[in-house]
């Protein structure tokens, strides 16, 4: 068998395989800071960046490692790496405290706003209960991913969230995390008719954010803002992807409620900027100034969508996006872009920590409280600078101990909308497995009332509120 040694590169924050003195292997474990693009918002000018899509385009693939780690663990991880210390000053009292316990984040780049919020969010979060935080990032890729989280695993993490590039890597880690008892909760993707149950107890929470809700919010503001009439282009995510099928469903809805609102084109933007910009190039071309709005699958396919009537000098056409990036939010302030709706990125990391870490801590979920849906915010230029305060400015919004089901057993406040989730609404859109059934717990938490009971919980601690 080949020795092989392992090291950190200091320069990059990359691990480094070597045999013989040559490196062969390098970015298993990639350490980024945070990155931003320099965009003037008081010139008229298409704004540049990359965006999901476009990375996981070119993501050159990841090689699973397994054996190597325990020697590559302590690369990559972003706790060292991260220079600024966490701006909470809520800590957990000493009993609920995690004296230093490992807890790791992995998800799929810095080279985006919605992720850069995602990693500021975890790490406040974890420290609020004194644990020491590392992050990975995957870059598009689900077996990097796999191997960043196995690599762990060998090293003595036993508390994980994450979100993953798809849900393809889902059931090995899975099955790993169920096998090693480490906890962990997972947001946005997960395989069609699966759920927590499917794998284990471990497998403390899914959350994935109520895309089809978003889509609708958004779309009714935006058909306001065209006058209630008009012609439509949307442009999509990527196909297959639950949240743009979601988010699809939402805007049909909407569009169904308002027939003077025509639908002039429907073309795939692949949550890419670059790739919405040259659709959107062509559909302008084709339509010139017949177009009158457009909604975004995403924040960067809306960008790529503004770019692109920009370039054809076509003003004054409100444009859409969801996830509520900083730079979208600057992009409204300053009139160029008309809406979008945020699902608290930050938010999302931190509550998915702290189930994690409560889980950890002897907290048992109930069985509705392992798939829910979670909310968020539409935001305009009426509050934009009410987010851009909240979320990027000032101190931390959140009271992250206070979500802890273990250090607030009575008094705890999720701090944002949270409901049960009904997986035959979820996958309605999915062809069902001949053998599938509603797991036991599930289907007799639904019989009791349970899933009504947890939902009016919910709905009656949320009381904590990022923005008013």
């Amino acid at each position: 068998m080949t020795a092989f040694a392992a090291s950190c590169d200091s320069s990059t924050g990359e691990a480094v395989l070597a045999r013989g003195g040559l490196s062969v292997i390098r970015g298993l474990s990639v350490i980024r800071g945070l990155k931003g693009e320099a965009v003037s918002m008081s010139e008229d000018a298409p704004v540049s960046g990359i965006s999901r899509r476009t990375l996981i385009r070119r993501a050159a693939g990841g090689t699973a490692l397994a054996a190597a780690g325990p020697l590559l663990a302590a690369c990559g991880s972003g706790d060292e790496n991260d220079s600024g210390p966490s701006s909470s000053s809520r800590k957990a009292p000493a009993s609920a405290a995690l004296n230093g316990a490992l807890v790791v984040s992995f998800f799929n780049s810095l080279n985006n706003d919605y992720y850069s919020s995602w990693n500021l969010g975890a790490k406040r979060a974890v420290e609020a209960f004194g644990g020491k935080y590392r992050f990975f990032t995957n870059e598009g890729d689900p077996g990097r991913e796999l191997s960043q989280f196995t690599q762990q695993v060998q090293a003595g993490a036993r508390i994980v969230f994450m979100t993953t590039p798809d849900s393809s890597n889902i059931p090995q880690i899975a099955q790993l995390a169920e096998r090693e008892g480490v906890f962990w909760t997972n947001t946005w993707e997960m395989p069609p008719w699966a759920s927590p149950f499917t794998y284990g107890p471990h497998y403390v929470r899914y959350y994935l954010p109520d895309g089809v809700k978003a889509a609708y919010d958004v779309a009714k503001a935006l058909f306001m803002e065209m006058g209630g009439e008009g012609n439509l282009v949307h442009l999509t995510g990527y196909p297959g992807s639950l949240p743009d099928s979601q988010r699809t469903e939402g805007l049909n809805r909407a569009l169904k409620e308002n027939p003077d609102i025509k639908l002039l084109a429907r073309e795939i933007g692949e949550w890419d900027r670059d790739a919405a910009r040259k659709v959107m190039a062509g559909l302008v071309t084709r339509y010139g100034e017949q177009i009158n709005g457009v909604f975004g699958q995403n924040d960067d396919v809306g960008i790529g969508a503004m770019n692109a009537l920009q370039e054809a000098g076509i003003t004054g056409v409100p444009i859409t996006g969801i996830d509520g990036n900083e730079e979208t939010m600057r992009l409204i302030k300053a009139g160029r872009y008309f809406a979008a709706f945020t699902n608290f990125p930050s938010w999302q990391a931190g509550h998915s920590a702290v189930a994690a870490i409560d889980a950890s801590r002897g907290w048992k979920p109930t069985a509705p409280e392992r798939q829910m849906s979670t909310g968020g915010e539409l935001i305009t230029k009426d509050n934009v600078d009410q987010y851009l305060d909240k979320f990027f400015s000032g101190p931390d919004p959140y009271d992250w101990p206070l979500m802890s089901r273990v250090v607030h057993p009575e008094d705890w406040d999720p701090q944002n909308e949270m409901a049960p989730l009904e997986m035959t609404k979820l996958w309605e859109g999915e062809p069902k497995p001949q053998d599938w059934s509603l797991p036991a717990p599930l289907a007799e938490a639904k019989a009791s009332g349970e899933f009504d009971e947890v939902a009016a919980l919910y709905q009656t601690n949320y009381k904590r509120r990022a923005l008013t």
